[in-house]
């Protein structure tokens, strides 16, 4: 499959279950699939895609692979993904040492406030605003749910709680343990079940 249209990119997630953006993981990628791929300019072509296409619900856009890692993960898949990390209430994980201070403030402001542009969030002095904001999508507590522009100088993101944002997946999450879950991911990822778990950081159950 040649992916050079916003409609094939969702057909090839939807195909692979997960994908990652650029090469550079175990994981199917885009980059290998797309005619820009050799001009290196897959990025400049598709970078309104993984954002319209999120924020549509056409597909999912995060760095659940790791920081610095996006990968677009098909819905099909999403209940998955999601169940097979566990307790993700952010408080507890914030107790248990998996979710920073920073992270979980900013939660609690998106919680009490609703969708906030990224330069509307809380965050202290000095603190990169990169490092919590990976923390919370990689565990689906925030995601990127609208835009506050397309321009220069305006071009930002909207976040809001995933739940929120995907009822029918949280929804079709809660009807599955985590071991199914898990077993789900690694057999429609087919990789090896180590890597998987921690690629995608799952902590024992």
């Amino acid at each position: 499959m040649t992916v050079s249209t916003p409609e094939a990119c969702i057909a090839y997630v939807n195909e692979v279950g997960l994908c990652a953006w650029r090469n550079g993981t175990p994981l199917p990628s885009l980059e290998a699939v797309s005619p820009w791929a050799e001009s290196g300019d897959i990025m400049m072509q598709t970078w309104f895609w993984k954002d319209d296409l999120h924020i549509e619900k056409q597909l999912h856009y995060g760095p659940l692979w790791g920081a610095g890692v996006p990968v677009f993960a098909s819905l099909a898949l999403l209940p998955a993904l999601i169940a097979a990390q566990g307790d993700c209430d952010p408080r507890d994980l914030y107790e248990k040492g998996h979710l920073s201070r920073v992270a979980l403030t900013l939660y609690e402001h998106v919680e009490r406030h609703g969708p906030t542009a990224k330069n509307r969030l809380p965050y202290p002095t000095k603190t990169s605003q990169t490092p919590p904001l990976v923390q919370l999508q990689q565990r689906f507590l925030l995601t990127k749910v609208g835009l506050t522009g397309r321009t220069r100088g305006t071009y930002g993101y909207l976040w809001g709680r995933s739940d929120t944002f995907y009822p029918d997946a949280f929804a079709a999450a809660a009807r599955l343990s985590v071991t199914a879950a898990r077993h789900t991911v690694v057999e429609r990822l087919g990789l090896p079940e180590a890597l998987v778990a921690k690629a995608l950081r799952w902590r024992a159950e």
